[in-house]
């Protein structure tokens, strides 16, 4: 034990050792970088009330001119009526929203408007992103269907496209396209860093609904996107290293839960039956560590590796969560029972409605919405789920009707989309009425992508090799297929991607972490209405 003792010191000064060499030449202090980063300016008490920012009652394209929207609209590839946003997301002075072709003439199903402090309109027109071609409907080389999107810390945006288009009308004039996944570089215009397609036996095109999505920097990069569709519900993992994705599927915590599939908002009654759809990312954490118990060791307490992916059906009350180590394994994935997926669920407990959208700041606050209640809500993640610690904090009857996805910007505003989805599936939308809405309110912290360097997500401080002790390739600006993985899945997940499942002993990974420092602050913003 004392030799342990003594190499894992040595291990402590040369790892602490390298990061203060790090910072020190950058002129910070050396564990700067280890620590969640804030937004620089301090939050102002009438920030934290949501407002309005955006509103459309139709939602109308930035075509060239106005002939160019005189001939989409006599020749149906625009039809107002028809055009739904459902995720935003915000990076420097845009706001990326996504407008799934759910029915015939939406025009481009990807787009950006300018940041409320840098455009007087409040009923901007959508810009087609990365251009009108990369949104061409028919062209499989093009965006087809997405839903959901996210921007990592890098300002690359993982853009998932199901493929089909048309999803809530009957008939063959459906564009049928394979299902994919594409980086694009927020910084280069939109350049693709990696296009990937989905195989069949992952994602079947036509027969997906391929929904939102949250992206993790361990181990060069994965993507949990949850699949709704009525006949194979669950969360697909992508690995951007490894080239590769695999499906998780658990019936009892995926699926519509029976007592949730009648709703209720501002007056129009359903039936959905929809299955696994909100995703949020959780914060690092020791789950070797109970919340309660008092740590002495230091090194012990700097030990936290996993995360909690969080989760929830359409049709549900329910917030639910898998280990971010069990869903990033395909070996474990692959051999693994539906037994052993549930015993690793964790059911936290019930809402007081169903959720369509969920967002996850650094600090480990997740914020949703109540469709039921007319409401936005937050949980502090390191609390308990009861309903003392489900803090509404925003709710307007007439401004808030069916809170879809949410995004952080730079500054710490959440932004969220309000959509009237009840209303657009049931064909009651109002053109002479305000129907789409963007809120924000300024939380304090920053989107749960800006997590703290270290081992895990620093290709710096892990080498990557494959069976043969080559590095993994570069996917830059490749389009990658099932079947071109560079290096052995069975080694990476056996040696990088963690215990399968499994809890590891916390003294087997004393070595192997080193110093990981993660300051988690709490971030509480009061109960607000929309004004």
């Amino acid at each position: 034990m004392m030799a342990l003792g003594r190499r894992l010191y040595a291990l402590v000064l040369v790892i602490g050792c390298a990061l203060g060499q790090q910072t020190s030449e950058d002129s910070q202090p050396p564990f700067d970088s280890l620590s969640p980063p804030t937004p620089s300016v301090p939050t102002v008490a009438g920030e934290k009330q949501f407002r309005v920012v955006y509103e459309w009652n139709v939602l109308d394209f930035a075509f060239t001119n106005e002939d160019e929207r005189a001939h989409a609209l006599y020749g149906g590839h625009y039809i107002p009526k028809n055009v739904l946003i459902s995720d935003c997301k915000p990076f420097a002075n845009r706001l990326y929203l996504t407008i799934p072709r759910m029915l015939p003439g939406v025009p481009a199903t990807l787009g950006y408007v300018v940041r409320p402090d840098n455009n007087g309109r409040t009923d901007p027109e959508i810009v087609p992103y990365p251009s009108w071609e990369m949104n061409e409907r028919g062209n499989c080389s093009a965006l087809q269907f997405v839903q959901g999107i996210a921007v990592d810390k890098n300002g690359i945006m993982w853009v998932v496209d199901s493929g089909r288009t048309e999803t809530l009308t009957r008939g063959k004039d459906h564009v049928v396209c394979p299902p994919k996944i594409l980086l694009l570089d927020l910084k280069r215009n939109g350049t693709i860093v990696l296009r990937y397609q989905f195989p069949e036996s992952v994602v079947p095109a036509g027969n997906n609904y391929l929904n939102k999505i949250v992206v993790d920097d361990a181990f060069g990069g994965f993507a949990y996107i949850t699949d709704n569709s009525g006949a194979d519900p669950g969360i697909v993992v992508f690995s951007r290293r490894l080239i590769r994705s695999w499906k998780v599927r658990e019936n009892n915590s995926m699926r519509a839960a029976r007592n949730a599939v009648r709703f209720g908002v501002n007056g129009t009654e359903l039936n959905f039956s929809i299955h696994i759809d909100s995703i949020a990312l959780g914060p690092y954490y020791n789950p070797n560590l109970s919340p309660d118990q008092p740590v002495v060791d230091t090194l012990v307490n700097s030990q936290n590796y996993e995360r909690n992916v969080y989760y929830s059906p359409l049709s549900s009350y329910h917030v639910y969560s898998l280990p971010a180590s069990l869903l990033r394994d395909p070996e474990y994935i692959g051999r693994a029972t539906p037994r052993d997926i549930l015993e690793a669920v964790v059911d936290y407990g019930r809402k007081q409605s169903q959720t369509d959208g969920m967002f996850m700041d650094n600090q480990g606050v997740l914020y949703y919405g109540l469709l039921g209640e007319h409401a936005i809500a937050k949980w502090d993640s390191y609390k308990p789920f009861t309903p003392e610690n489900q803090q509404i904090i925003a709710k307007d009857a007439t401004y808030i009707q069916w809170v879809d996805s949410m995004g952080i910007d730079h500054e710490g505003y959440l932004y969220a989309v309000v959509n009237r989805l009840h209303n657009f599936v049931a064909g009651r939308l109002n053109p002479l009425e305000v129907n789409f809405r963007i809120l924000r309110a300024k939380t304090g912290a920053l989107s749960y992508v800006y997590t703290p360097d270290n081992l895990f997500n620093s290709d710096g401080k892990f080498l990557y090799t494959g069976a043969t002790g080559e590095r993994f390739a570069d996917n830059g600006l490749q389009y990658q297929y099932e079947g071109t993985t560079p290096a052995s899945s069975r080694l990476a997940a056996a040696g990088i991607l963690g215990a399968s499942g499994a809890t590891v002993p916390h003294t087997s990974f004393a070595g192997f972490i080193g110093v990981l420092v993660v300051c988690v602050v709490t971030s509480m913003i009061g109960r607000c209405s929309v004004v």
